[in-house]
């Protein structure tokens, strides 16, 4: 039998295949193991749709943070969100997601439509009163305006619409060399960006730090996700702008996949409160909460 270190250290080589993850994720409970599984980019999307079923604390987080993943197939966050065993912060950054890039872009296309139906009825109406006259029969103007709105299959509708939306920005990145990913990286959207940034290549990455159009909240959800690759956390860190807002400090001190050497000075600047969670967070690294315990000691006196 292999004990849990060789086995998460198996994952974490890329030796598995798709289907030995799977059974791996369905026989295993070490959440150390499971945690690796959802970090491999061999692992299945109805793998990560089990484990979204049953996961609980560190494997449930990795599931959460891997928004690459959450956004290439939404169904992970539905089944996220009916697991009873859901943290409520986990409940809460999910609902940060769905909010941010499913509802508020459907918000925005349903306004644009509906301008774009308000136009194409004025002017269908004018061309009406001009071709027919005011006295005729405009039965058949009002057909022509539905026809005009384009083929209802290819509208967005909602969720589902959206989920098909962002599940195509995901193929056709992966179909993409370095260099595509590098220069789109600098250019795209907030959606592409957030898939780019977990890209096996930190080159890629890199590039989407650089992008003007990124914003502290942005960087601040990088900062959150525990599937990057460490440069990209010592790049955020060395970001001065960034690093004024103390949610972007206590979001890199509470992410255990960012290196101690860059948590380890940020504990100075974090309040007692802050600290004080810290210490009770058992997924951080014991020398971490050992220190946050030793500043809340401090600042006490």
């Amino acid at each position: 039998m292999i004990p849990p270190d060789g086995l998460a250290r198996f994952v974490r080589s890329g030796g598995p295949a798709e289907d030995e993850l799977d059974v791996l994720a369905r026989e295993i409970d070490d959440p150390f193991v499971l945690e690796e599984i959802i970090r491999s980019r061999s692992t299945s999307d109805e793998t990560l749709l089990h484990l979204a079923r049953t996961a609980t604390g560190r494997p449930q987080e990795a599931l959460i943070a891997n928004h690459a993943r959450l956004l290439g197939e939404p169904q992970i966050i539905r089944t996220l969100l009916e697991n009873p065993a859901l943290s409520s912060e986990g409940r809460r950054l999910l609902a940060e997601l769905k909010e941010e890039f499913f509802e508020k872009s459907a918000r925005l296309r349903e306004a644009e439509e509906d301008g774009t139906e308000e136009e194409s009825a004025a002017g269908g109406e004018a061309d009406g009163l001009e071709d027919f006259g005011e006295e005729d029969d405009l039965g058949e103007e009002g057909d022509v305006g539905e026809t005009g709105q384009g083929n209802p299959s290819t509208a967005p509708e909602g969720d589902d619409e959206h989920s098909l939306f962002i599940g195509a920005i995901y193929r056709r990145i992966g179909l993409m060399t370095v260099s595509q990913k590098v220069k789109l990286a600098y250019t795209g959207s907030k959606e592409e960006r957030h898939i780019l940034i977990g890209d096996s290549n930190k080159l890629v990455g890199i590039a989407v730090l650089k992008s003007r159009a990124i914003s502290v909240n942005e960087a601040e959800s990088f900062a959150a996700m525990r599937n990057l690759d460490e440069e990209i956390y010592r790049r955020i860190s060395s970001n001065r702008e960034w690093m004024r807002k103390p949610a972007m400090v206590i979001t890199l001190v509470r992410n255990p996949r960012v290196p101690i050497d860059i948590t380890l000075p940020l504990l100075k600047r974090l309040p007692v409160r802050d600290l004080r969670v810290v210490f009770r967070d058992r997924n951080l690294p014991t020398v971490l909460r050992a220190t946050a315990r030793r500043f809340l000691v401090e600042k006490r006196r």
